[in-house]
């Protein structure tokens, strides 16, 4: 009974030693999906805003920080919110956007039709696509 035990626990042991290095290789495409799908849903609350209070609301992409903002543009610009990147992303390339900001209109539209692209460590990548009748897609 004891015998059988012990061998238990020493496969169960070794299955973890297994396992957990395969798990950190998957981890920082989890925080990749993750973090993409968190982006969308920031892009479609600054574009629900815009519609809601008729007061125009964008987002900010800033590269050198690692970061983007959600803004709120009523004569004045305040900030919303700051969301950083987790340390695994990056931006690979933000295309398509005059300084970087996606400005959404009061019909829910964009003034310019873009993407964003994340990276991880991993060297794989998430693109968001925002197109001028404001449909945001993330493209898998």
């Amino acid at each position: 009974m004891l015998i059988s035990m012990i061998v238990s626990l020493a496969i169960l042991a070794t299955l973890i030693t297994l396992t957990i290095p395969n798990l950190r290789q998957y981890k920082p495409n989890l925080i990749l999906s993750g973090f993409s799908q968190d982006l969308v849903s920031d892009l479609r609350y600054a574009q629900q805003l815009t519609i809601t209070e008729q007061i125009q609301h964008l987002l900010f992409f800033d590269s050198s920080n690692n970061n983007y903002q959600i803004l709120k543009f009523d004569g004045a610009t305040s900030t919303l919110r700051t969301v950083s990147l987790p340390t695994e992303l990056h931006y690979q390339s933000i295309a398509g956007f005059t300084y970087d900001l996606v400005k959404f209109n009061s019909y829910g539209g964009v003034s310019e039709n873009g993407s964003i692209t994340l990276i991880n460590d991993n060297n794989n990548t998430k693109t968001i696509t925002v197109k001028p009748s404001g449909y945001i897609l993330l493209e898998q």
